[in-house]
């Protein structure tokens, strides 16, 4: 039978004319695209369109009929991808009818293909939507054909979206997992050998599919055999949501305090508090390294009570952690007015009043910065921005002196009767006053140590006793983080600005010692990178040594949100020692040279895991230390 398009052609007879415009101009442009041979003649091969099809398009085209009965299913099928490509919409929908319609079986015989085929040539809505009702009701149509693990990301995520799909969930996940895995053929085949960075690839390969399965309707047991090998795929407060359980011995501390902000928004108050105690006791050396940051967020987030707790006893005896900070500035108005009510806050009481104008004066920068030239406005504005801080200070506790050096400059942000109580109380100590006295704070006779000189104090003018625990903690290969009682003692050998920063100093005072940390401050970005070496520092070498134990680093600071860790791939070409001018950690660190004057020092990948810095630029550094790691006796 041959179907007649006359009716919608002839509706418009510039269509006759238009339609095979645009098949010409698509052949002109192929055409154009075409280089000479050698006979000075352009050949024009349409390998995706055979001789049959284009005669079939081409009639169509100038006489609006089409007689598809002598012609072969595959044939039919091939017309209808070519007449999508010419964008010829009107034979598009005839044609995916007419199989749909009298076909259906030899679609179902190649179910696959055309599946496949339809996601690949896309807006097929009408055979899509037959092959979806078909999956739906035989979901082994596709499952279990060869070409499953070769769909499409979006026709996969279609199935896996429909209702009413005969399978159950459990089901769905394996062959969900089965597609991913074959995306990434390079993962182990024992899920026992994988690593991290193995389930961060199959999760990043998955991370439009996973959302649609339905892990609500998997009952606890197949939780338990299939969900339950692949934890690391979930994000935690959804496993915690959905399990009822957690584990966090393989997140990273700044993931289970973003897991402790979210879990507070979904108001997950039982997982709340067991996060905020797991960080208290078992990573407060992080929480520690991370003060400022910490600190802010959880009065930003509201009712962290047991963090908050944690940070104020560490601020009231190490008050420089926070005040000298450079997020000081930044703390909410409530956070700050919290640690000036802390009653044993080891900080003489002129000085919080130095840090609370300090912190009024940041809010107001186009305050002048000379005194002086302030107008009575100017005192208005900084009065207004301190009004719930003021009354927290203890005035009646600052020597007459300060007094006069400290307060006496800013006597407008005072009240006259609080002003006249303070001198009243210097003039005639035992005479009745009408303001409020707070009581002294309760200050330790003991001199207290600062947070930046801890006791006992790391030998560095670089890493921090926290950044050494984190380095001890790797040389052990633990998951967590020591945080206190370092099991290693750091013993300085080499210090660039006392011993001279070229690279056969380390040589010259190192020859023979083994266990040795190199930690470099780089110049210009602050970074703080290096590199443990277990073997011994062999001076007049030339040569690589083999290493199983040695990694690199970059440890954390005020711009890097985490340390890094890259330990050894390459073994055999783990340390390179060249002692006129190379010390090498595979090619993952390269000292070079002059570390101060040069600009020859770089980092790389080759034998370590993966790099410690952003970029591979030359650097040179500002400071550089050695030290010999030893367990403590």
């Amino acid at each position: 039978m041959t179907t007649k398009f006359y009716d919608r052609l002839s509706n418009d007879l510039t269509q006759l004319l238009e339609i095979p415009l645009i098949i010409m101009s698509q052949l002109k442009l192929k055409f154009d695209e075409t280089t000479f041979n050698e006979n000075n003649v352009k050949v024009l091969k349409m390998s995706n369109i055979s001789v049959k099809v284009f005669n079939v398009i081409i009639k169509y085209i100038y006489s609006g009929t089409i007689s598809l009965e002598k012609l072969e299913n595959s044939i039919i099928f091939d017309l209808l991808t070519s007449s999508h490509e010419l964008d010829l919409d009107e034979l598009v929908e005839h044609l995916q009818t007419h199989l749909v319609t009298n076909n259906a079986s030899w679609l179902k015989l190649n179910f696959a293909q055309i599946y496949q085929t339809c996601y690949q040539t896309k807006n097929l809505d009408i055979i899509q939507n037959f092959c979806n009702n078909i999956i739906a009701k035989h979901p082994n149509t596709i499952f279990e054909s060869e070409k499953f693990i070769s769909l499409p990301e979006d026709a996969l995520i279609s199935i896996i979206k429909l209702d009413d799909l005969q399978l159950d969930e459990d089901k769905i996940w394996d062959y969900v997992i089965q597609w991913g895995r074959s995306k990434n053929p390079t993962l182990p085949a024992n899920l026992d050998e994988w690593t991290s960075d193995n389930f961060i690839t199959l999760k990043t390969t998955l991370k439009n599919c996973l959302p649609h399965v339905r892990y609500f309707n998997i009952s606890g047991e197949r939780v338990l055999e299939k969900l339950w090998p692949y934890l690391q795929l979930f994000e935690p407060k959804l496993w915690y949501i959905y399990s009822g359980t957690i584990s966090l011995e393989k997140l990273e501390n700044s993931i289970i305090f973003d897991l402790l902000t979210s879990s507070h928004e979904l108001d997950l108050d039982e997982l709340v508090e067991h996060l905020q105690t797991h960080l208290v006791t078992n990573n407060a050396s992080w929480l520690k390294l991370n003060f400022a940051q910490i600190y802010q967020t959880c009065y930003q987030t509201k009712n962290l009570d047991i963090i908050q707790n944690f940070c104020n006893n560490i601020i009231a005896k190490h008050p420089n952690t926070i005040f000298e900070s450079e997020k000081f500035i930044s703390l909410p108005e409530d956070a700050l007015i919290s640690i000036i009510k802390l009653d044993d806050l080891q900080l003489d009481e002129d000085k919080i009043w130095d840090y609370v104008i300090q912190w009024g004066r940041s809010k107001n920068p186009t305050l002048p910065a000379n005194l002086d030239e302030w107008t009575s406005d100017n005192f208005i504005t900084l009065k207004t921005t301190l009004k719930n801080c003021l009354p927290h200070v203890r005035y009646f506790n600052i020597s007459g002196e300060r007094v006069l050096e400290k307060l006496w400059p800013y006597l407008q942000l005072f009240e006259p009767k609080l002003w006249l109580d303070i001198n009243a109380k210097f003039l005639a100590p035992e005479k009745p006053i009408s303001s409020t006295i707070l009581p002294p704070r309760k200050i330790l006779s003991a001199t207290l140590p600062t947070r930046t000189t801890p006791i006992p104090s790391i030998p560095s003018n670089i890493i921090t006793n926290e950044h050494a625990l984190e380095l001890s903690s790797w040389i052990d290969r633990k998951e967590t983080t020591y945080t206190e009682n370092n099991p290693y003692e750091f013993k300085l050998l080499v210090r660039g600005s006392r011993d001279g920063f070229d690279v056969q100093t380390i040589f010259n005072i190192c020859d023979k010692i083994s266990n040795t940390i190199i930690v470099a401050k780089v110049e210009g970005t602050g970074e703080i990178i290096g590199g443990y070496n277990p073997l011994e520092i062999r001076n007049k070498a030339v040569n690589w040594y083999s290493s199983r134990d040695s990694f690199v680093f970059s440890l954390k600071t005020e711009n890097l949100k985490n340390s890094i860790i890259s330990r050894v791939t390459g073994f055999d070409s783990a340390i390179f020692y060249n002692t006129s001018s190379f010390f090498q950690f595979g090619n993952a660190i390269n000292f070079r040279g002059n570390l101060k004057t040069g600009n020859e020092s770089f980092c790389g990948t080759n034998a370590y895991e993966k790099s410690i810095r952003s970029n591979a630029n030359g650097f040179s550094v500002v400071e550089f230390e050695v030290f010999k790691v030893s367990p403590k006796k």
